[in-house]
C-alpha cells in the first residue's frame, strides 16, 4: 500500500527538485568554465564529470516522470469517485 502524499511533502518534494537542478547547472557552467580558462584542465578531465551529470539528470527525469504517474493516478481516483 503506498502512503499518500500530503501538499507538505509534495511542496518539499518539489523544493528539494528545483536545489538538486541548480546544483547541476552550477556544476556544468563550472565545468564549461574551466574547459575554457584552463589549459591544464582538459576535455579527458570534464569527460567524467559530464557523464555524472548526465547519469544525474536521467535520475532526476525518471523522478519526475514517477511524481507524474502519480499525480495522474490520484486525479483519475477522484475523477472516477
Amino acid at each position: 500500500m503506498t502512503k499518500e502524499k500530503t501538499p507538505k511533502d509534495l511542496l518539499i518534494a518539489q523544493l528539494s527538485r528545483k536545489l538538486y537542478l541548480g546544483e547541476m547547472e552550477k556544476l556544468l557552467v563550472s565545468i564549461t568554465y574551466n574547459l575554457m580558462s584552463d589549459r591544464l584542465y582538459t576535455e579527458k578531465d570534464a569527460y567524467p564529470e559530464l557523464i555524472r551529470l548526465i547519469r544525474l539528470l536521467d535520475y532526476e527525469q525518471e523522478g519526475i516522470r514517477d511524481e507524474i504517474i502519480y499525480l495522474e493516478s490520484i486525479v483519475f481516483e477522484q475523477n472516477e469517485e
